[in-house]
C-alpha cells in the first residue's frame, strides 16, 4: 500500500496513466485469449460437423439402396401375387364347369395322352382358356 502512495504522490498523473495502460494491456491480452480459445472450439467444431455430415451422407446413401433392394422385392412379390391369382382363376374355372364333367374328363384325358391344344378344342368344343390349365396340370 505504501508503494501505490509513493507512486501517487511523485506524479499523479503519469501514475493513473501507467494504471490504464496496464489495464488496458491486460483487457486486451484477456480479449485475444477469448477469442483465440474460442477459434480453437470453433475449428474442433467444424471437424465434427465434417464427420457428422459425412455420416449423413452415407446413411443416405445406404438408405437409397436399401429403397432399390425392397423395390426389387415388391416387383417381385407383385409377380407372385398376379401368378397366385391367375392360377386362382383357373381353378375356378375349373371348378366352375362342373355341368360338363364329362367333357372336363375327356380334355383330361385327351392332355395325358399328349394331344395338342387345338386337337383337344376340336374334339370337345371347350374354348382354348379352359384347355390351357388342363394340359399344364393334366398333360405330358
Amino acid at each position: 500500500m505504501n508503494i501505490l502512495g509513493n507512486i501517487l504522490k511523485e506524479d499523479p498523473s503519469s501514475a493513473l496513466t501507467n494504471v490504464f495502460l496496464v489495464f488496458f494491456i491486460f483487457i486486451l491480452i484477456t480479449v485475444s485469449l477469448a477469442f483465440y480459445y474460442d477459434y480453437m472450439k470453433n475449428k474442433k467444431n467444424e471437424k465434427k460437423i465434417s464427420i457428422l455430415e459425412r455420416a449423413i451422407k452415407d446413411l443416405i446413401e445406404e438408405f437409397r439402396s436399401f429403397e432399390l433392394l425392397l423395390s426389387d422385392q415388391k416387383k417381385i412379390l407383385q409377380e407372385y401375387k398376379y401368378t397366385l391369382e391367375k392360377l386362382e382363376q383357373e381353378t375356378s374355372r375349373l371348378a366352375d364347369s362342373s355341368k360338363e364333367d364329362s367333357t372336363i374328363t375327356t380334355a383330361i384325358k385327351m392332355a395325358g395322352e399328349g394331344k395338342t391344344l387345338q386337337e383337344i378344342s376340336d374334339f370337345t368344343g371347350m374354348a382354348t382358356e379352359e384347355i390351357e390349365p388342363i394340359i399344364k396340370f393334366h398333360g405330358k
